[in-house]
């Protein structure tokens, strides 16, 4: 990157030389007539602070003056402020001001805080003083006020500070009080420190802006995501707005793209994970893995994916959306504003010739059918569904109109999970409970539990992290010969467990006696079965 050039030494570098030295066309001002369409797409403040003015637009490319064309920074925030890509030009900073001021006044030019300070928006101007944004604000002036330095700043920060204390969601929530911004961590949603109401429409209108969103639109939910670098880590957000009485509510799920976890790390273990690995080297099938949403269902198929792809295969998925992308295996998102659903790209992706297919999810009858399909003609299927427990995935797919015989024939396993919390290792400590929880869980008398006092590591909660609970259910020829006949879920249950299935009740009273989760945790998450 050229060094910081002084304006005056600039401006008396020849077109020619100010090519050379930055490597891109030289556009003299004085001379130019810049297209005032484009001109609109941005508001004047970030025009000026950057030193830089577009100037005309062809196709999805758009031309754009700059003082300095190095400052890549600056034109990544261009590409995702528009949603086009950048032809960065050389101008002369004093010709630059002068063809702004042709469109706007000559304003002071603003202070910027250091680059380490910390911004709090309750710093900024509110309502009364003149500063803030009403609901019938102009989309210009949104941008104006979106893209002022302490406002980006702040919206980092907060995006930083969740990515490092291990958030998977930011909740952005307007009250009548005020502006409530939460992290999900660990499941749990934690209040963090947030602006003031007045500043809600610039903080908002930041993000939207981030995310290719329409920010003049705030009486429809808009969808949108972005990618980032943070510490080094690639981390996509997908991003959800919601209109409600107080305001549009935000909620940003965070995807790790560089933390995909291994089947030993989700927290399976023993007989479950044999019976899972056993399951996955098959050649076809169908296996689902099921449970509410939030449940890390997705995390699962994904690490099975991670440990089946190869050279030898090809793995192709359907999904809605694509949450992380993996090398070897050819992904495909579902548009359905464009008429491309589950049920079309799983039509056509059979003709894809493949080895694997995942679905990203089962919704519906004609879905599922095609999925017990591909397994029958050889293809390895695996998916997610909505069921409460492994049996009652089965009882699904029938209730769903698919023929018993169907489903004994093509299933070879279904998985059910939920997530629960891990015990802070850093202050983890054993504990006696009461005989009578003890007598009522069916454990010996003198059983030690554990938990966490609370430390710095863990915010004072006690628990670091999550890991899965798992029920895996593995079909046998016994199992077959039940489900042809549309037993009840009860009876699939009880032949499964004969074939070794444990509940998830089962598998989570084992990681609490190995100190992994707490009883509170497992109690919370699922029910005994006698």
């Amino acid at each position: 990157m050229a060094e910081p050039t002084n304006p005056d030494e600039q401006q008396q570098e020849s077109g020619t030389a100010l090519e050379e030295k930055y490597g891109v066309p030289f556009v003299d001002l004085t001379n130019f007539k810049v297209d005032s369409e484009v001109l609109q797409i941005f508001p004047e403040p970030f025009l000026r602070t950057n030193k830089l003015i577009p100037l005309f637009r062809s196709g999805n490319t758009l031309a754009v003056a700059m003082a300095d064309p190095n400052d890549i920074p600056t034109i990544d925030e261009i590409r995702r402020m528009t949603g086009m890509e950048v032809e960065p030009m050389v101008c002369r900073s004093m010709d630059f001001f002068e063809a702004l001021n042709q469109h706007y006044s000559s304003p002071e030019t603003p202070d910027l805080p250091d680059e380490e300070e910390t911004i709090n928006l309750d710093d900024l101007p509110d309502e009364e003083e003149g500063g803030g944004l009403e609901q019938g604000a102009e989309p210009r002036k949104l941008e104006e006020q979106a893209s002022e330095a302490p406002v980006v700043r702040w919206v980092n920060q907060m995006i930083m500070r969740a990515v490092r204390e291990r958030a998977s969601d930011i909740h952005i929530e307007p009250t009548r009080e005020g502006l409530t911004v939460r992290f999900r961590i660990d499941g749990i949603l934690q209040a963090i420190v947030s602006p003031k109401k007045a500043l809600q429409l610039a903080v908002v209108s930041r993000i939207k802006i981030m995310s290719r969103m329409n920010i003049a639109e705030k009486r429809v939910p808009q969808d949108g995501r972005y990618g980032a670098i943070v510490d080094g880590r690639e981390i996509d957000f997908r991003v959800s707005t919601f209109p409600t009485t107080y305001g549009e509510t935000v909620v940003m799920r965070i995807l790790d793209r560089m933390r995909l976890l291994s089947l030993d790390e989700l927290g399976m273990m023993g007989n479950a994970l044999k019976m899972m690995r056993e399951m996955i080297a098959k050649p076809h099938g169908v296996i689902l893995v099921t449970g509410p949403t939030g449940c890390g269902k997705s995390t699962t198929v994904y690490a099975i994916l991670g440990e089946i792809r190869g050279t030898d295969k090809n793995i192709i998925t359907i999904e809605d959306p694509v949450e992380y992308d993996i090398d070897k295996i050819c992904q495909s998102q579902v548009n359905e504003l464009a008429g491309y659903t589950y049920l079309v790209g799983l039509k056509h992706i059979l003709r894809q010739d493949p080895d694997v297919v995942m679905i990203g999810e089962i919704r519906d009858g004609e879905t599922a059918g095609v999925a017990i399909r591909a397994a029958l003609t050889g293809q390895l299927v695996f998916s997610t569904i909505h069921t409460n427990d492994a049996p009652g995935t089965i009882t699904r797919l029938i209730d769903m109109g698919i023929e018993p015989f169907l489903v004994a024939s093509a299933t070879e396993g279904t998985i059910a999970q939920r997530l629960v919390r891990k015990i802070c290792t850093k202050c983890k400590e054993p504990y006696d409970p009461p005989p009578a929880l003890l007598e009522e869980l069916g454990l010996e008398p003198g059983t030690q539990f554990y938990r966490g006092r609370g430390c710095d590591r863990c915010r004072n909660t006690g628990f670091h992290g999550r890991l899965g609970i798992f029920e895996v259910l593995k079909m046998t020829d016994r199992l077959r010969e039940l489900v042809v006949t549309r037993p009840p879920t009860s009876a699939i249950r009880a032949l499964a467990m004969d074939a070794g299935m444990r509940t998830l009740w089962d598998d989570g009273i084992e990681k609490v006696l190995k100190g992994i989760t707490s009883i509170d945790e497992i109690m919370r998450e699922a029910e005994r079965i006698e």
